[in-house]
């Protein structure tokens, strides 16, 4: 996948929201044309091994399960809890995505699916910072490995006091979920969905609207994704608003 955006002096490509959905359609065109056939589940762990030949590790990142799942860009050696719960050094082969066990629960089925996307999509999109041929954006000498998704990492912060972990935060959701729900894809069903059920050209949120909860879980369903997923992304294109705005609800 090539990526034709400006970019800071560390690497950092920047994205805007169109963006994110043309890199991430691209890399599907390339590897999984089949999401855009209809609406259905990306087979996400065949699209790491396919694309770029990660592998996908289950183990305990951290005791209080805040580190959701980390990706390494060149071999480490990394302490971590195994499935048994007991402590053991691994090496890694670059590449390795690790997701935390607290994971595999059905329960949590769809927040591990995002998370693997989250770290692929570092993968795709921030490898250049770790690999570069110019010192000016080489950040191996910090670090080779990003953990992720800790819960409440950059939430509260207004974004000029965003880091650069931040920003890669953010670009990694915004790029997973284009992998997960593309948007050439996702939005015609969509609307396809709220024309079925009436509901005009958006959706209210929390509004007590059952045909909004109906459109919300048949997308959810459809691409096998959560439904705060799908609430974040009809709201890029303004397709679900608050309620709150509205003195009819």
């Amino acid at each position: 996948m090539h990526i034709s955006l400006p970019q800071k002096r560390n690497g950092m490509y920047l994205f805007s929201h169109k963006d994110f959905d043309s890199a991430a359609e691209q890399l599907l065109q390339e590897h999984a044309p089949y999401m855009f056939e209809k609406a259905q589940s990306l087979a996400i762990e065949n699209l790491a091994d396919e694309a770029y030949s990660l592998m996908i590790m289950d183990r305990y990142l951290s005791a209080s399960g805040s580190i959701l799942g980390m990706i390494n860009f060149s071999d480490i050696d990394i302490m971590v809890v195994n499935l048994d719960k007991k402590f053991q050094r691994e090496h890694l082969m670059s590449g390795t995505i690790l997701v935390d066990a607290s994971l595999l629960s059905e329960y949590h089925h769809h927040r591990r699916r995002f998370t693997i996307a989250h770290e692929l999509a570092h993968w795709s999109i921030h490898r250049q910072m770790y690999f570069s041929d110019g010192p000016c954006c080489n950040l191996r000498q910090t670090k080779n490995y990003i953990a992720c998704r800790e819960i409440g990492a950059f939430s509260g912060k207004r974004y000029y006091k965003w880091s650069d972990s931040d920003w890669m935060e953010w670009q990694a959701d915004h790029f997973a979920a284009a992998l997960l729900m593309p948007a050439s894809i996702f939005y015609p069903t969509a609307r396809a969905i709220m024309e079925r059920y009436r509901t005009g050209s958006y959706l209210l949120d929390r509004c007590g609207s059952n045909a909004t909860e109906k459109v919300i879980s048949e997308l959810s369903d459809s691409f096998d994704v959560s439904r705060t997923a799908v609430r974040i992304r009809l709201k890029e294109r303004n397709l679900l608003r608050s309620a709150d705005v509205f003195s009819s609800c």
